[in-house]
């Protein structure tokens, strides 16, 4: 008769094998939750999701790099409102929509990113090891407003409209992931995107 650890350790390794690295993200974010993150070891990681440490640093090359992964189905889920906007559709409501449609997420990727923002809020550090990939988004603005203002995306005035709006997307889901128990990580962009929009400085 198989004892209760038999069984659990197949379990453990028999469910987020090789070919499932968000799945093995969300389990190092859940570990990093409860036992946290400067005492959580990528080879802990590994033996958490049942697979080997060549196959986890293949995914995830280091821990920020684990906290930061996720962001290519956002990124292009946003790329295609963008680049197809509806027709009469005003520049806010494309951006609006773009925000919402790319933070569509089912339970296990809302729980990651809850996880991962929460981290990033606590550790400024690891914000920094992340900036460039946040350029991403802010390049795909970028040039939507281009397109919008007739102008090449590069100009003063739209890299600055574009570095604003991206911004205060990454600040508004950092304050959803640690101040809202709500599932719409959206909203919250969307709410900072009028208000960025409405901003009238005295």
């Amino acid at each position: 008769m198989n004892s209760p650890q038999a069984t659990e350790t197949r379990r453990r390794r028999g469910r987020p094998a090789a070919g499932d690295p968000e799945r093995v993200a969300l389990l190092a974010l859940r570990r990093f939750a409860s036992h946290g993150y400067e005492a959580t070891t990528m080879e802990a990681i590994a033996d958490l999701a049942g697979i080997g440490r060549r196959t986890l640093f293949r995914y995830f090359p280091s821990k920020p790099d684990l906290v930061w992964g996720g962001m290519e189905p956002v990124v292009e889920r946003m790329h295609r409102v963008l680049d197809s906007p509806g027709a009469g559709e005003s520049t806010r409501d494309v951006i609006a929509r773009a925000m919402t449609e790319s933070l569509d997420l089912d339970p296990d990727t809302l729980e990651a990113t809850r996880l991962r923002l929460r981290l990033m809020a606590s550790d400024p550090a690891l914000i920094a090891f992340g900036v460039l990939r946040l350029t991403a988004s802010r390049d795909l603005i970028a040039g939507f407003l281009g397109r919008r203002l007739g102008a090449e995306a590069s100009e003063l005035r739209v890299r600055v409209l574009a570095d604003a709006i991206s911004s205060a997307n990454f600040s508004a889901l950092l304050w959803w992931a640690t101040n809202r128990d709500d599932d719409d990580p959206a909203r919250a962009s969307v709410e900072a995107l009028d208000a960025l929009l409405d901003l009238h400085l005295p």
